[in-house]
């Protein structure tokens, strides 16, 4: 058993561990290729986010994070030209549109473009990790299901006989095993589910459903075997370099320094936009408040809690009201 961010979690499930085996195995060749298998909203996407995050953190050498979708796989030349030639981990999100529309002359220039990704421009050979999701076994080209490492996230009873002969027979235990977790988490109550890991001897191992685990089956050369996978999130809640991953976030913002530089010229004062994100991030769960300022909340909490005083009471007192805002920035009504 180990534990992580208080939780207790058995040791061969740990995610950490994958990432450092990544790490190792990136290390001694130039091309890592991982495939993440498994119906939509399985959670194939977070897992290629937390591992690239974990990767990115623990790795002694650099790697830049790049997400891309549909557009940048059918124009993978382009694509990769665009990429800074530094090592890189390289996401392609539900590449299963391929067999479906894509034409023989865009799969073979993708194949081509894969088959030598890792001499980026600029002259100088670089780390590649490559990761692709794509919802079963066979849903993409032979030659793009080549990889070294295979994620699987769901198991569907028609492609058992599909995941078998992939993992190997002597790991149909672990395919139904993953099947059963699947099965007891998302039936279980909303917010309060779990899937349990029987130890034997009596022994088990809750893990939340969503809160924020899931399970999934991990195969490699030496082996398969089951982990468990929480959200990059709640590793760490914010991260400079994975702030960038989701593509349409560059492409909306773009430069981040320019759209802060905007806000401040608008705003008048720097402040202003470090207090607004930081009621953003609260929104989403992640506090960037002082401690002293958490106190407080949580001492306001606490009366409240005690039938002392209420939020209401309080603003009233200190003569807070609320206040109506209209944006309009094609006028720029900002003093």
């Amino acid at each position: 058993m180990i534990t992580w961010n208080g939780v207790r979690m058995v040791r061969s499930h740990s995610i950490q561990a994958v990432a450092r085996e990544i790490i190792n195995m990136s290390t001694n060749q130039e091309m890592v290729s991982i495939n993440a298998i498994g119906k939509q909203s399985t959670g194939k996407t977070e897992l290629l986010k937390t591992i690239s995050h974990l990767v990115h953190k623990h790795a002694k050498i650099p790697y830049q994070i790049s997400y891309f979708g549909k557009e940048e796989m059918l124009n993978l030349e382009e694509t990769v030209s665009s990429l800074k030639p530094i090592n890189q981990i390289l996401i392609f999100d539900d590449i299963a549109f391929l067999k479906a529309s894509a034409t023989n002359k865009q799969i073979d220039q993708i194949q081509q473009v894969l088959s030598v990704i890792r001499h980026l421009p600029g002259g100088t050979d670089v780390k590649i990790i490559l990761m692709k999701s794509f919802q079963y076994t066979k849903a993409i080209p032979p030659f793009l299901r080549q990889n070294d490492i295979t994620f699987v996230s769901s198991v569907d009873d028609n492609e058992i006989d599909n995941l078998t002969v992939l993992l190997g027979k002597k790991y149909y235990s672990k395919i139904n095993q993953l099947k059963f977790l699947r099965a007891q988490g998302s039936m279980g109550e909303e917010g309060k589910s779990n899937f349990v890991f029987d130890m034997g001897g009596g022994k088990k191992v809750i893990y939340g459903w969503q809160r924020p685990f899931l399970p999934f089956l991990y195969k490699t050369g030496v082996g398969c075997r089951l982990i468990v996978s929480p959200l990059r999130t709640w590793i760490d809640p914010i991260c400079n370099e994975c702030a960038c991953v989701h593509k349409e976030t560059k492409d909306k913002t773009g430069d981040v320094k320019q759209v802060i530089d905007d806000f401040i010229s608008k705003f008048k004062d720097g402040n202003v936009i470090r207090t607004a994100v930081k009621i953003k991030l609260i929104q989403q769960g992640i506090n960037c408040f002082s401690p002293r300022i958490v106190q407080a909340v949580k001492y306001i909490e606490r009366m409240q809690q005690e039938r002392l005083v209420s939020t209401e009471s309080l603003a009233s007192a200190l003569e807070l009201t609320p206040t109506k805002t209209l944006l309009f920035p094609d006028k720029q009504p900002f003093n």
